[in-house]
């Protein structure tokens, strides 16, 4: 072959290279919101044994479940593995709510909330398991109770000392916390109110608390304030404090992510941070916007979705403001 030829083949082969670049730069983005369309409300999430599990409220799988674990090794893609909670304990008549899963010792502890057995009011309750995939087994008794709904969306915060602490709250009443002791299982000393409702934009009713930390701050993020049917009104909302316990500021820029063209009435979110670092958001949402919603057929399906969290000035900014994404060109990181 001549050098002529050569040089010919060379430039075709960097044609082909760059043509092969740009086919994977302009390529699928690394994922589509939602994650999971299949119902999964208020999911809370951990990392263990090389996956990420989530743990949602009550839904209809190939049967009733009362507790749904999901699985993911990606964040990204989903699949069901069961139920937490196969067997109601004797003091749960209905309702299983919003769990929130921990790891204390060598157990993982399971919060949650349910209608209790002969009472007016939801309880919150607790269960443990050797293992992520449980299932769970309940210690007896509902650890808080409270009346109507106020004592649900359980949130448990260990400080690096050690100490582990509830939040929970709903129904126009402050977000509460209050310690556990070592093992997790029960309440000690009293509760103390750490973030009120107010008259201000879907913050009449706050739940769901969530706190991250990042630099020198508490961020609570907390969500408002008609989660479901009939009529859903919500989004996720932030507070920060330099204490767990507060006294925390509201972001003046609240909310941090509500309805859009694509998603109605985003909200009860976990976090989860990556191998790089970042910060992700899994919460749930209606797919559509609001006429999608209500004039098409009623459904209650509340997806799985996911979004990078990005600090800016000190406060947290996901997809820029504008809601929740229909996708993204950044994948989590888990490379670990």
């Amino acid at each position: 072959m001549t050098r002529r030829w050569v040089l010919i083949a060379a430039a075709a082969a960097l044609v082909v290279a760059g043509a092969f670049v740009a086919l994977r730069v302009l390529g699928p983005p690394a994922y589509e919101n939602p994650v999971m369309s299949h119902d999964a409300p208020d999911p809370s999430i951990i990392y263990a044994d090389g996956f990420y599990w989530a743990y949602t409220t009550q839904s209809e799988w190939s049967e009733f479940t009362n507790l749904p674990i999901l699985r993911s090794k990606d964040l990204v893609e989903w699949s069901f593995v069961g139920d937490a909670l196969p067997k109601l304990p004797k003091w749960v008549t209905t309702d299983t709510w919003a769990p929130h899963i921990s790891r204390i010792g060598d157990r993982y502890v399971l919060y949650y909330s349910a209608m209790q057995y002969g009472r007016a009011g939801f309880g919150i309750g607790v269960a443990t398991s050797d293992s992520p995939e449980g299932p769970f087994e309940d210690s007896g008794g509902p650890i808080l109770r409270g009346p109507g709904f106020t004592t649900i969306d359980p949130f448990v915060y260990t400080t690096s000392e050690g100490d582990h602490y509830i939040y929970w709250g709903s129904n126009s009443v402050p977000i509460k916390a209050q310690q556990l002791s070592d093992d997790g299982l029960t309440v000690v000393g009293k509760p103390q109110s750490v973030l009120q409702p107010s008259d201000d934009d879907y913050e009449n009713l706050i739940e769901g608390p969530w706190l991250v930390e990042h630099d020198d701050y508490f961020y609570l993020m907390y969500s408002g304030d008609a989660c479901c049917h009939p009529g859903p009104h919500y989004a996720v909302l932030v507070a920060r404090s330099t204490s767990a316990f507060g006294p925390f500021e509201k972001y003046e820029g609240n909310p941090i992510l509500e309805s859009n063209d694509d998603f109605f009435a985003p909200g009860h979110n976990s976090t989860i941070r990556d191998e790089s670092g970042r910060d992700w958001i899994l919460y749930h949402s209606y797919v559509g916007n609001e006429d999608d919603v209500f004039l098409g057929e009623e459904s209650d399906t509340r997806a799985l979705m996911l979004d990078l969290i990005e600090w800016e000035n000190g406060w947290p900014v996901i997809n820029d403001g504008h809601g929740p994404s229909v996708s993204s060109d950044v994948a989590p990181d888990v490379s670990g």
